[in-house]
């Protein structure tokens, strides 16, 4: 404090102007605004140009003006044939990829966080599918499907089972993609449920044995209500991965045969560069990005709604 001639107390002095103190104030905000700027810049830009795109036609030439339509790339949805083929596909792909990774990924964590808890390496050696590249992962089961020299057919030949086309045949192709990608992302839901298995509480366990509930009852009367919100996680991300599902269908079947595997990602990308119109294409991934938000508000709350 300071005191100045006349007697009277002084306000201390503080260092440095008042665009210093502000900078101070405000400090927090300032140090994580370049960040939120490069998201933004990265999401909202690319999330307007597409809402601006899907109301427009746009012609492959550069050089001639986008024509507003409206809601006409809109209405193509419902009457475009393959669009509803992509649409059926990619709802077969969903249903059954993420049930089976489900099942494996919990079936899995279960048996090792039980009866090979202190196995350690298996762990790891169990969740390196999942960080393969996905390009790396389709590649590899294309030359595991390869009809004349692939792995697998050589391993129905030694069996003395036929031969299979495995992406190429009709009946196969769709089974063969969902095997390939059951295989790359079941660590994913192991690991979620893994760690979700790890945090449950001990107590209720020893009452429940105490009471002589068998493993089953535990199971279904504790441990599924106590990993909810693990698994609600574990599935919402799953389904939302799977709708964009690209790279093995464009690297192991192409869509083919027949449009057995055409999924909506393959479809978009066709309509966008295959058959130059990207402003029909952008209305479709309003339309994924539309049914993702759906479902995943959807699940939520019902997830909620069974607590």
């Amino acid at each position: 404090m300071l005191t100045s001639e006349s007697g009277t107390v002084a306000a201390p002095l503080r260092p440095g102007g008042g665009l210093e103190r502000w900078v101070e104030r405000h400090l927090r905000f300032l140090m994580l605004a370049p960040t939120v700027l490069i998201l933004l810049g990265l999401t909202i830009f690319p999330s307007v140009y597409m809402f601006y795109a899907a109301v427009h036609k746009i012609s492959p030439n550069p050089d001639l003006p986008w024509t507003f339509v409206g809601a006409g790339n809109f209405a193509r949805l419902f009457s475009d044939a393959q669009f509803h083929v992509a649409l059926w596909n990619t709802t077969i792909f969903t249903v059954a990829a993420v049930t089976a990774e489900f099942i494996l990924g919990l079936g899995l964590a279960l048996l090792l966080d039980k009866f090979i808890r202190k196995l350690t390496f298996l762990k790891t050696v169990l969740m390196i599918p999942m960080m393969l590249p996905p390009i790396a992962v389709a590649i590899t089961w294309k030359l595991i499907y390869e009809p004349q020299f692939g792995v697998l057919n050589e391993i129905m030949f030694r069996l003395g089972l036929p031969l299979q086309a495995w992406a190429g045949d009709v009946n196969l192709a769709m089974f063969s993609i969902i095997v390939a990608d059951v295989w790359q992302w079941t660590p994913f839901i192991f690991l979620l449920m893994l760690a979700g298995l790890a945090s449950l509480p001990v107590e209720p366990y020893e009452a429940a044995a105490l009471d002589g509930a068998s493993s089953w009852q535990q199971f279904r009367d504790l441990t599924l209500p106590f990993l909810k919100p693990v698994i609600a996680i574990a599935l919402l991300l799953r389904v939302m991965d799977a709708l964009r599902l690209f790279d093995l269908v464009f690297i192991l079947t192409g869509g083919g045969p027949a449009d057995r595997t055409k999924v909506l990602s393959l479809y978009i990308y066709q309509v966008a560069y295959r058959f130059a119109d990207p402003g029909y294409a952008a209305a479709m991934s309003l339309f994924v990005l539309f049914v993702t938000i759906v479902l995943s508000t959807w699940f939520m709350k019902r997830m909620r709604l069974a607590e």
